[in-house]
């Protein structure tokens, strides 16, 4: 499986992983973990080493403050499964293990010379040219020591007796940053040349060398030849009277081979009281005020850089923040232990091991800072592992709250559910007999509009008819006229034949009837088509009354159930609808 392996000592690589838990940790040589990546699709799968010193050599990475040993494998990561990485997160991984590289040691020895041992190799800083070049010299000196003793570590040779451990904060920047990019050299010399110290600029401008410097202490002296001259002018007498005291006890110190340097770092302390009025606790990095200055150009004066001077500084502090026991102790120490436990950063039950004499070698205060720095990195883990314990007890309680939650909304929402089914079912019944009545009433205004139209049809044929009544009885009238007047005339006419009155009159009265026998079927008709329509127009008036029973029963709920404003609008629409059906319902009467 495609993925990143970074070893210790190396650059991180493409390379075939194995897959398979039993293989991994074979691969790795211990039991394994993971460390999932917050941000990206990968995770790293580390060996867990828990003996309480770690092999300096196996110190591979260091990600989020946590030191990881051996071998690291990088695989993508999707679903909670390994799987190979695509070319951008290959890309992206790369740069963030470069970036993670340990840094393992920077020390110095007597000479001022600075060491370290990064990426499985030995450094040398080269000060003229700003550069950190590989040092062949110091490497064989390792292997050397090593073969006497076989457990040396690179870090335990850069710790001991001959060389001072550097943290951070005493170096710097770009020092640290040349260091990530130093670049081995292609060829190495076949017999390793003496390394020795390069000229370094003073405070004061001059440089400085390590000629005439005292072979068993670490400090940086200037040759008498380039020490230049200090200005005193300006400063008050008792200043000037301090200083020279100073210079006096410091070059007095300076002869006692036993305790030149607490003499030294006396002397150091009155004139920097003298100059600055405090005690400085730690290096200079150029962050301190215009008064440093002054007192760093006074030391270049007598002959010490400004890092002998701090750190004789330190030693002074150490010294005056003891009992007079502890004093006659300290003093009996190697200057190496002496500046190490001197260092602010120094932890302070080792100091006080150092006061009371249960350390007495810089081997054994760099076995002990680095189990206390084992002991350190555990306590942060547990604490770390702690709090994801209790992280993921209270992400368990908040699940619980929040299921608790969730199980009473969803109670909520089924008892919301049951209502609104009820009423969906209310509601579809009223729907369908809403449905049923608008049906019913369709029919009904359909069978009363259709009732209408043979009504109007049956009122005009009455009226026509009632023309032709009218028309058949002007023609009977004409013809009962012209038959009067004839019998009028034949009244005065001479009577010829015997006429039978009676017979006469029978003969009339079937004319009359004759022509009157269809108007009167005509005005029957349409006194039986008038009986009809009032029939129909009952029944409509019935149907519409159960129909205003319906709607009331279907609208007086859903009033109701609507907000109070738009039951107020549609409350005062409903009354005066009704309120016009009252007033026609009211004039019928």
């Amino acid at each position: 499986m495609k993925g990143i392996l970074a070893e210790p000592g190396k650059a991180p690589v493409i390379a075939s992983l194995p897959d398979s838990l039993w293989a991994i940790e074979n691969r790795l040589g211990t039991p394994c973990e993971m460390i999932v990546m917050p941000r990206t699709p990968a995770v790293l799968l580390v060996g867990r080493y828990d003996g309480p010193i770690q092999p300096a050599s196996l110190l591979n990475r260091k990600y989020r403050g946590r030191q990881l040993y051996g071998p690291i494998l990088c695989y993508g990561w999707k679903g909670n499964n390994i799987q190979p990485m695509n070319k951008d997160v290959q890309t992206e991984m790369l740069d963030r293990l470069k970036g993670t590289e340990v840094m393992s040691i920077i020390s110095q020895n007597s000479n001022d010379v600075y060491y370290a041992y990064t990426r499985g190799r030995f450094w040398r800083w080269d000060e003229s040219a700003r550069v950190w070049k590989e040092s062949h010299l110091l490497a064989q000196k390792f292997d050397k020591a090593k073969a006497a003793e076989k457990h040396l570590t690179p870090e335990a040779f850069l710790t001991s007796d001959e060389f001072i451990p550097m943290d951070d904060y005493e170096l710097p920047e770009q020092m640290l940053t040349a260091l990530r990019d130093a670049k081995p050299c292609k060829n190495a010399p076949i017999d390793p040349v003496e390394e020795e110290s390069a000229p370094a600029a003073s405070a004061g401008g001059s440089s400085v060398s390590t000629a005439g410097a005292m072979q068993d202490k670490p400090l940086t002296t200037v040759p008498d030849a380039m020490r230049p001259a200090f200005d005193y002018s300006g400063l008050t007498d008792q200043t000037v009277e301090d200083l020279h005291f100073a210079e006096d006890e410091y070059h007095h110190g300076k002869q006692m081979a036993e305790r030149g340097l607490v003499h030294m770092g006396n002397a150091i302390a009155a004139a920097h009281d003298a100059l600055c009025g405090t005690v400085v606790a730690q290096c200079d990095n150029g962050k301190f005020a215009k008064k440093e200055d002054t007192f760093r150009a006074w030391c270049v004066s007598i002959g010490i850089t400004k890092d002998t001077a701090y750190r004789l500084l330190q030693v002074s502090a150490l010294l005056n923040g003891s009992s007079p026991r502890q004093q006659k102790i300290l003093k009996e120490l190697s200057p190496t232990l002496l500046y190490a436990v001197a260092k602010p950063s120094a932890p302070a039950e080792l100091v006080e091991q150092v006061k009371s004499g249960d350390i007495t070698t810089n081997k054994q205060y760099q076995e002990a800072l680095a189990q206390i720095k084992a002991e350190k990195e555990r306590a942060d883990a547990a604490e770390t592992e702690r709090d994801k314990l209790l992280g993921a007890q209270n992400r368990a309680a908040w699940a619980e709250s929040h299921i608790q939650d969730v199980e009473a909304q969803r109670d909520a929402a089924l008892a919301d559910v049951q209502g609104l089914t009820e009423q969906n079912a209310k509601l579809q019944q009223s729907y369908h007999d809403a449905d049923e009545s608008r049906i019913a009433a369709n029919l009904q205004r359909q069978k009363a509009e259709a009732e209408r139209d043979r009504a109007e049809a049956r009122a005009k044929d009455a009226e026509n008819q009632l023309a032709g009544s009218r028309q058949v009885a002007e023609a009977a009238k004409l013809r009962g006229d012209k038959l009067k007047a004839e019998n009028d005339a034949l009244k005065k006419q001479p009577i010829t034949t015997v006429v039978d009155k009676e017979e006469v009159e029978r003969q009339a009265r079937e004319m009359a009837a004759e022509m009157t026998a269809d108007l009167r079927a005509q005005l029957e008709q349409a006194a039986s088509g008038s009986e009809q329509d009032a029939h129909s127009s009952y029944d409509n008036v019935l149907l519409a009354d159960r129909s205003f029973q319906n709607i009331g029963k279907m609208v007086v709920p859903s009033l109701r159930r609507l907000p109070p404003e738009q039951r107020e609008q549609l409350t005062n629409m409903l009354v005066h609808t009704l309120g016009q059906i009252q007033g026609e319902v009211s004039r019928c009467l």
